[in-house]
C-alpha cells in the first residue's frame, strides 16, 4: 500500500474529492455483478424512503389519505419499504453464503443484522401511523407484543405521539448511524474476498456507472409500481360506527369495563398500557364529563351515555382523558372484538404484529409485511393468539431468533454452515472464466 500523502492543488474540486473518498475503487472481479451491488441498491431504497417519508410527515395525515398526490406519495413509501427489506435480506443472504462475516469482518455482519432487525420493527410503527384500520389493528397487536417482550412500560404503539417519535426520529437515526458504521468497515476492509486460499481473484476497477444505472432502474421501478398499485386503505373503525351496527355489543362491553371483566381489565401481563382502571376510564369519567349528576347504577349510567356514543363525543372524551391519544378508544374497540373480526374478513394472516397479507384480503399487490410471515406461522402452528401467555411466548421466541441472527458470526460451529452449503464458489466465479 502506498502511504504517500496525496497532494491537492488550488483547483482541486471539493465534491470530486469527497466522491473519491467515498468510492471503493478496486474490488474482486466478481464484485461488479449485481449480487455484490445490493448494498448500494439497499441504500437507494433507503433514500427513497427518507424522501417520501419526509414529504408525508410534512404534509400530514389528511393529505396522504384523501388526496391523489398524497396517496401516490404514500404508495411510493410503501413500495420503497418492500424494496428496502427485500434487498437487505438478499444482501444478508449473499454475505451468509460467502462467509463474508469471517474475522475481521464480524462486526460488518452485526451492523447489517441490526439494521435489518430495526427495519422490521420500523415498518410496524409506520403502519401504525397510516390512520386507517390497519393502523388500529397493528397498534393493538403491537401493544400486546411489546408487553410480552417486557417492554410495555417503554413502548406503547397505541400512542400516536410515541409512534411518530419512534418512526420518524429514533429508529431512522439509529439505522443511518448503523449504515455509516457498516460502510466505514467495508471501506476499510474492502469488498470481501474468498476465505479459501485455493481460490484466486483478480482485482479490477469498480464499475460505478453500472452501479448508478441499477440504482436508477430501481427508483423508476418503485415509482411505476406506486402509480399502478396504490397503498391499500380501509377506513378506521369507530365506536360510534359500531354503535350503529350493534348497540348491544357496545353496551355489553361497557358493562364488562365497569365489572372489570373485559380483555383489558383481565390481561395477564398487567403492565402499561393496561394498568388503568377500566371502570373509571370507560364509564365513570365519561359519565361525569358528558352527562353529569350523581352516579346511579351501572346500567343507568351506560344508558345515559348512549347519545354521546352515537354522536362521537364519547370517543373524543376517551381520547382527551389520556395524554397518549387513541390508547383508550383502541382498547375499547379491541375489548368489543370488532378489530379482530374485521381483520379476519380482510384476510390478515396473524393476530400478532406483522401481516403477510394486507387490507386487500389476499396475497395480491401491494404485499403486506411478508417478512413477518415466520411469526405468523409460529402463532398459527402453536395457536398462540388463544394462549393466555401467547404474547410472551411469541416475543421471547422472536427475540431469541434475532439474537442468534445478530451474533451468528461469533457462534462456533453454527458460523461454519455456509462452508458446507458450497454456494460461495458460484458467486466468486470470475466473469471472464464464465465467458
Amino acid at each position: 500500500m502506498d502511504d504517500t500523502p496525496q497532494e491537492y492543488g488550488p483547483k482541486t474540486n471539493a465534491f470530486a474529492t469527497l466522491r473519491d473518498a467515498i468510492y471503493i475503487h478496486k474490488l474482486p472481479s466478481y464484485a461488479n455483478r449485481i449480487f455484490y451491488g445490493l448494498g448500494f441498491l439497499t441504500l437507494t431504497a433507503l433514500s427513497l424512503l427518507v424522501v417520501s417519508g419526509a414529504i408525508l410527515a410534512f404534509m400530514g395525515q389528511q393529505w396522504w389519505l384523501h388526496t391523489a398526490l398524497g396517496v401516490y406519495a404514500r404508495s411510493v413509501h410503501l413500495w420503497s419499504v418492500q424494496a428496502f427489506i427485500a434487498l437487505l435480506i438478499i444482501h444478508m443472504l449473499v454475505g451468509f453464503t460467502t462467509s463474508a462475516f469471517k474475522p475481521p469482518r464480524r462486526m460488518v455482519w452485526v451492523f447489517g443484522a441490526l439494521i435489518l432487525s430495526l427495519s422490521m420493527f420500523q415498518t410496524e410503527f409506520g403502519y401504525g401511523l397510516r390512520g386507517d384500520f390497519s393502523s388500529q389493528f397493528r397498534a393493538v397487536s403491537g401493544a400486546d407484543f411489546w408487553n410480552g417482550a417486557y417492554l410495555g412500560y417503554l413502548i406503547n404503539p397505541l400512542s400516536r405521539f410515541q409512534e411518530f417519535a419512534i418512526h420518524i426520529v429514533m429508529i431512522p437515526l439509529a439505522i443511518l448511524a448503523l449504515f455509516l458504521l457498516h460502510f466505514i468497515l467495508i471501506k476499510t476492509y474492502g469488498i470481501s474476498k474468498p476465505y479459501r486460499d485455493d481460490i484466486k481473484v483478480r482485482m479490477v476497477p469498480a464499475d460505478h456507472r453500472i452501479m448508478f444505472i441499477r440504482g436508477g432502474v430501481l427508483a423508476v421501478a418503485v415509482l411505476i409500481l406506486a402509480f399502478f398499485f396504490h397503498s391499500p386503505y380501509v377506513p378506521a373503525t369507530t365506536i360510534a360506527g359500531e354503535m350503529q351496527q350493534n348497540a348491544s355489543l357496545v353496551s355489553d362491553t361497557l358493562q364488562q369495563e365497569y365489572d372489570h371483566t373485559s380483555d383489558t381489565a383481565t390481561y395477564l401481563d398487567s403492565i402499561d398500557p393496561y394498568t388503568f382502571d377500566t371502570r373509571s376510564v370507560f364509564v365513570l369519567k365519561p359519565y361525569y364529563a358528558l352527562v353529569g349528576g350523581p352516579a346511579t347504577t351501572s346500567a343507568d349510567m351506560i344508558a345515559a351515555l348512549v347519545p354521546s356514543i352515537q354522536s362521537g363525543a364519547y370517543e373524543a372524551t376517551l381520547d382527551a382523558e389520556d395524554p397518549a391519544p387513541d390508547t383508550y378508544s383502541l382498547r375499547f374497540l379491541n375489548d368489543m372484538g370488532v378489530l379482530e373480526d374485521k381483520a379476519g374478513t380482510l384476510g390478515f394472516s396473524t393476530a400478532q404484529m406483522g401481516m403477510a397479507r394486507d387490507e386487500n384480503g389476499g396475497l395480491t399487490l401491494p404485499p403486506g409485511s411478508w417478512w413477518f410471515l415466520p411469526l405468523g406461522i409460529l402463532n398459527q402452528t402453536f395457536d398462540l393468539p388463544d394462549n393466555p401467555n401467547g404474547d410472551r411466548i411469541a416475543a421471547e421466541t422472536f427475540a431469541a431468533v434475532l439474537l442468534l441472527f445478530i451474533a451468528f458470526p461469533y457462534i462456533p460451529y453454527l458460523n461454519r454452515i455456509p462452508e458446507f452449503l458450497r454456494i460461495a464458489p458460484y458467486l466468486w466465479k470470475d466473469p471472464e472464466e464464465r465467458a
